[in-house]
């Protein structure tokens, strides 16, 4: 707590835009890699045994481009990370560049996590997958006890801040896997 506090007091801007930069780009990596998995176990799955035609029809539809998955999960972890940076400033009440230092900070979670996702996705897809949740997991966590043991919210505020983050988080899920 008090190397958050400590952090905080400083108000390291530029640090918590490197960090958040950083972040969203190891996501947007992450979702390049994770798509492109899913669609090659998706091709070999169906074209299994076909020979020839298979060829052809791998050749003829062509994959979506990596870049297209990289940009889509960098704006979407912007915007995430912009969000959650707000409804943190309205249920704490304080200024949005002290909100966003603290975010930047509790993703550093999501760095290590999504390092090891993405080297681990095209070992194992599903211990990958595994990696990832965990790193969101330990990410709620986390907020969560910096909300119970820095700000001493009640109750009801600590849940409300994490259902409005879990619903964005379900939400971002079901327009990925509807429209990309």
């Amino acid at each position: 707590m008090e190397i958050i506090k400590k952090y905080l007091n400083k108000n390291y801007f530029y640090v918590s835009v490197i960090i958040m930069g950083l972040t969203s780009g190891l996501i947007g990596i992450f979702y390049s890699l994770f798509k492109n998995k899913v669609f090659e176990r998706t091709t070999n799955d169906f074209l299994e045994g076909t020979g020839v035609l298979g060829a052809y029809i791998t050749e003829s539809t062509g994959k979506p481009s990596e870049t297209n998955y990289f940009i889509i999960g960098l704006l979407i972890s912007i915007a995430f990370f912009f969000i959650v940076s707000f409804v943190f400033s309205r249920i704490l009440n304080k200024k949005y560049t002290y909100t966003f230092n603290l975010n930047s900070f509790l993703s550093i979670i999501l760095i290590f996590g999504l390092v090891f996702s993405s080297l681990l996705i095209n070992i194992s897809f599903v211990l990958g997958l595994i990696i990832f949740y965990l790193s969101l997991c330990l990410y709620f966590i986390s907020i969560y006890l910096i909300l119970d043991k820095m700000f001493k919210l009640d109750f009801k505020k600590k849940i409300f801040a994490l259902s409005i983050l879990l619903i964005l988080v379900i939400i971002i899920l079901v327009l990925l896997k509807l429209f990309v």
